[in-house]
């Protein structure tokens, strides 16, 4: 089952509700089941109050969901995620710290919050790799890395959201890439080399 954003965890906490509906599609067959979008520990990561934090406590119950995705015969994992510049179309909240992305934009030249400092980045790189370890503490099989539809790994890699002029920008793809390189290899060794996972 694919990632699907429900926005019933109030808070950035899943509830049971949640937990109860992974274990229903685990029970109804459902071999391998990725978690809708879960945001990793940035201030900035969400564009959705409602969408499930993974750190700390808040992800247990995402773990208890998985757990008895096992028991039913299935396997799971989180989709690790940070919306970047992203808003959400839905809904006008934002978070009560400036919105972060490689260049401050979220379109080409469309302005949206604020560049990432150096620091910023590489506190962002070890808050996927602390997520993806927390994923393998909680006994989930796989995790995904979420790369894509203009979300903040994605907007590295393109050069209209990406203007940054350091080693994480450049005028190649395999320049712009370095980025969502340092997050799949800080992953990588916090989860080992025999546990799979995915970027989408």
């Amino acid at each position: 089952m694919a990632p699907m954003t429900r926005s019933f965890s109030r808070d950035g906490i899943p509830g049971d509700n949640v937990a109860s509906y992974y274990r229903r599609r685990a029970a109804a067959g459902v071999g391998l089941i990725l978690s809708e979008g879960t945001v990793i520990e940035r201030p900035a990561s969400r564009n959705d109050p409602s969408v499930p934090a993974f750190h700390g406590d808040t992800s247990l119950p995402l773990g208890a969901a998985s757990s008895r995705a096992c028991t039913g015969g299935g396997k799971m994992g989180p989709q690790l995620w940070h919306v970047g510049a992203m808003p959400d179309k839905r809904i006008s909240w934002t978070p009560n710290v400036p919105v972060e992305s490689p260049s401050g934009l979220v379109a080409p030249g469309i302005a949206r919050g604020e560049a990432m400092s150096d620091a910023a980045i590489a506190d962002t790189i070890a808050a996927f790799a602390r997520a993806a370890a927390h994923a393998r503490r909680l006994g989930f099989d796989t995790l995904e890395l979420h790369g894509a539809h203009g979300y903040l790994i994605d907007q590295f890699f393109w050069d209209a959201t990406n203007k940054r002029s350091d080693a994480y920008g450049g005028k190649s793809l395999k320049e712009r890439s370095r980025f969502a390189v340092e997050v799949i290899r800080a992953v990588r060794a916090a989860v080992g080399p025999t546990s799979p996972s995915s970027f989408a």
